[in-house]
């Protein structure tokens, strides 16, 4: 499975770390710092969510299933707000 950006939207990590993702027609969602390092984790794995959590998980010291847990709740509120694709 890969977890792509949707065509239509961009990202931006602001200075406080929070992520910013901005969909062209206008709408724009703002999350805090821990989702911009699950996003950032992604773009660095290809869209990867396993080893986007494993990365992390090797990071911050913590268990990647429990990362990869909620990093797939996060995609899935991500996929209803229509701000990603998910390839299989």
């Amino acid at each position: 499975m890969r977890v792509l950006p949707g065509s239509d939207v961009a990202a931006t990590v602001l200075e406080n770390g929070e992520l910013l993702l901005r969909k062209s027609g206008g709408a724009t969602y703002t999350f805090a710092p821990p989702a911009a390092a699950l996003w950032i984790a992604l773009r660095q794995h290809d869209g990867d969510p396993v080893e986007a959590a494993n990365a992390l998980g090797d990071l911050w010291d913590a268990e990647c299933v429990l990362i990869r847990a909620e990093l797939e709740m996060w995609i899935d509120e991500l996929r209803a707000a229509e701000l990603v694709r998910v390839e299989v």
